[in-house]
């Protein structure tokens, strides 16, 4: 019995790790939080109820951002005059999530805020406070969870530093993610029926007669015409083996009629496409078609090749919307290829990289132009 129960809450695990849970891509967060508030021992401020809220965003299932507030109520001091003491912070986090696909998700969570103190003897500025720690996520349903932080804040207070610790438990509500893409399963083909052919009646038999054989006839020998193997474009290479049919005559082709200059420039290494993009822009204008043909050619060339358009952007701006701009930017070329020149999807990756693997400083406006780059990497099969 007791093994049997055993088999029953595996089973009953199991399905509901399948069936529900998880932080989403593309998804939005809101989280109302409540704990405590414990000042650093040189305060000599009594711990304090924390009320909060989280908004934030997932850039993908494992790495996302919250925006936070706080406010710790009123609390005294144990010596001195500090009394009804209360505290606001407000600010930002940046999470790791680990496992994020199962129920339970844990992650770790480093940011910057603001503190500002209110009350009897305290300095009333903005103190500016780094704070990090850890925290887990347990899915209920689909997009509901409850969670538990837990942060250690530094800030400077006048002439000295100072180390709070925050613990609080709160509900997750994630909503608006990017929907996974379903194929469609092909359908059996239904079996054709099986065709019943009756045999035929007996015929009478009948007396046979045979002729006496015709002369033969001498065979006609007509001479073979032979046609050679057609050469549409000229390039030396017979269009059945020509994998760039096309090519205009004079254009110095490898053994598979493809331009040498273009395979030597996209395969096996990353390759610039000379593309500029208007400010905070990720469409494609019609004067730098012409550059991206070169890219469709050598994949209608290469049938094949797979690889990754990639994205790049200088160091201006944070790295949040720079990611995201040199994801859209590579999207954009991307779907221009395949759209023009009927090329599989599965063949071409799109990624934003933002302002990571600089090809050159970030300090001077040449060097930020150089660094603002789209580059394809593919395999030449």
């Amino acid at each position: 019995m007791r093994k049997r129960m055993l088999c029953i809450l595996a089973a009953l695990a199991v399905s509901a790790t399948a069936a529900f849970g998880g932080v989403k891509e593309g998804s939005f967060s809101v989280s109302p939080m409540v704990g405590g508030y414990v000042y650093d021992g040189g305060t000599y401020l009594d711990p304090a109820l924390i009320l909060g809220l989280r908004a934030g965003y997932n850039f993908t299932k494992s790495i996302g951002v919250e925006a936070l507030y706080d406010y710790a109520t009123p609390t005294d001091g144990k010596y001195g005059p500090l009394t009804k003491i209360a505290m606001q912070r407000y600010g930002g986090q940046v999470l790791y999530h680990f496992f994020p696909d199962s129920i339970f998700v844990p992650y770790l969570a480093a940011g910057y805020s603001g503190v500002k103190f209110d009350g009897n003897g305290v300095n009333k500025a903005t103190h500016g406070a780094f704070d990090y720690g850890a925290g887990a996520k347990l899915f209920l349903t689909d997009d509901i969870a409850v969670r538990a932080d837990l942060r250690h804040i530094m800030y400077g207070y006048d002439s000295g530093t100072y180390n709070d610790m925050e613990f609080s438990l709160g509900a997750y509500f994630q909503f608006g993610a990017v929907a996974p893409v379903v194929k469609a399963v092909a359908s059996t083909p239904a079996p054709e029926p099986v065709k019943v052919v009756a045999a035929p009646a007996p015929e009478s038999v009948q007396a046979v007669v045979t002729p006496a054989p015709a002369p033969a006839v001498a065979p006609v020998v007509v001479a073979a015409v032979v046609t050679p193997p057609a050469d549409s474009d000229g390039d030396g290479v017979i269009d059945t083996l020509d994998k760039c049919p096309g090519t205009p005559k004079g254009t110095a082709v490898d053994a598979k009629g493809c331009p040498v200059e273009t395979t030597a420039r996209f395969c096996n290494k990353p390759a610039a496409i000379a593309i500029s993009f208007a400010t905070n822009k990720a469409d494609v204008t019609a004067e730098y078609y012409k550059e991206l043909d070169t890219v469709g050619n050598f994949l209608k060339g290469f049938p094949n090749s797979k690889g990754t358009i990639e994205g790049y952007t200088d160091a201006s701006g944070s790295t949040a919307t720079n990611l995201k701009l040199s994801q859209a930017r590579a999207e954009s070329v991307r779907s221009y290829i395949v759209k023009k020149f009927g090329i599989d999807g599965s063949r071409i990756t799109a990624k934003g990289y933002g302002p990571a693997k600089p090809i050159a400083s970030n300090k001077t406006a040449a060097g930020k132009a150089k660094n603002r780059r789209i580059e394809a990497v593919f395999s030449c099969e």
